[in-house]
């Protein structure tokens, strides 16, 4: 019998019936189990298709919400949760079988003030921010465009730059994972990461939540990270903690269009530069537009 650790791991979802299922096949097929798996999600019938022996056997605890947002069904999944370490997951991801070991090794003593984030692989093996690493590591022009946007400071691995954009920035040698074997282990000190993450539950209520009630909250992950990484969390990538997401289509104007009001509070929460915000808006409505067009 596989150990268990004193973890609870929780997961929002919405409409992930269909999904569910390959994520608790890959947290059970993983060298460690967790102790509780929280499911809250949006109708009964969402775990329906998950075997109902795992549901005994990896204790998974379904908690129904009447409000559709990941934000306030991760909070009430965390407010259930029994035990002290936390690790998030979304319903539409699968793990990789040493992930719930790699993540727990990062919190033995109880009381470290830090975000581990695991690092996400489309299914072909390529990172899930590829394309826009592509853009910003063959494209000058893309490159100078940040480098203005943010006030012509350099930009950072995994940053927020000064407009209150989301850099999803990464070392070469991390966007391809056979390649990753001849690259450092950790990215230390990011400045937001992905909400496949593990913390401590005690610090959850120092993190800020962006909800918006029964609508997706754009760029939650960024907002809880960050403000964590602001009161001095060591927030962290590691790149033995892998999960794979689906390949998801280009942003086009009118997906872009809905996170513009996320990146106007990430400019005012974190007191970013209003004016190259602006000017931000307008540049990449030009860009989302032409995309579109094309």
């Amino acid at each position: 019998m596989k150990k268990k650790l004193n973890v609870s791991l929780v997961i929002p979802s919405h409409k992930g019936k269909k999904k569910l299922p390959k994520l608790i096949n890959s947290i059970k097929e993983n060298t460690f189990l967790p102790k509780e798996i929280i499911i809250c999600g949006t109708n009964k019938s969402d775990i329906n298709l998950i075997n109902k022996e795992d549901v005994k056997s990896l204790n998974i605890i379904f908690l129904l919400s009447k409000i559709k947002n990941q934000v306030y069904q991760r909070k009430k999944a965390i407010d259930n949760a029994k035990y002290d370490l936390i690790f998030q997951l979304d319903d539409d991801v699968i793990l990789e079988k040493n992930y719930i070991f790699n993540m727990s090794k990062h919190f033995k003593l109880g009381n470290e003030k830090k975000v581990v984030s695991a690092i996400i692989f489309t299914d072909k093996k390529k990172h899930q921010g590829i394309r826009w690493n592509n853009a910003y590591y063959k494209n000058f022009l893309f490159r100078k465009c940040l480098y203005f946007l943010n006030g012509f400071q350099k930009i950072r691995y995994m940053s927020i730059i000064k407009s209150g954009r989301i850099i999803p920035l990464m070392p070469r040698e991390f966007l391809n994972y056979h390649k990753m074997k001849n690259s450092k282990k950790f990215l230390k000190n990011v400045q937001w990461v992905c909400s496949s993450n593990a913390y401590l539950k005690k610090y959850h209520k120092e993190a800020f939540l962006f909800q918006t009630n029964n609508k997706k909250s754009y760029f939650e992950d960024v907002f809880f990270s960050h403000s964590l990484y602001q009161k001095k969390f060591n927030l962290l990538i590691d790149r033995s903690c892998v999960a794979y997401h689906s390949t998801n289509d280009p942003t086009n104007f009118f997906n872009y269009r809905n996170t513009i009001s996320s990146q106007y509070n990430i400019v005012k929460l974190f007191k970013k530069n209003l004016l190259l915000f602006y000017l931000d808006v307008f540049i990449f409505s030009l860009v989302h537009i032409f995309i579109t067009k094309k």
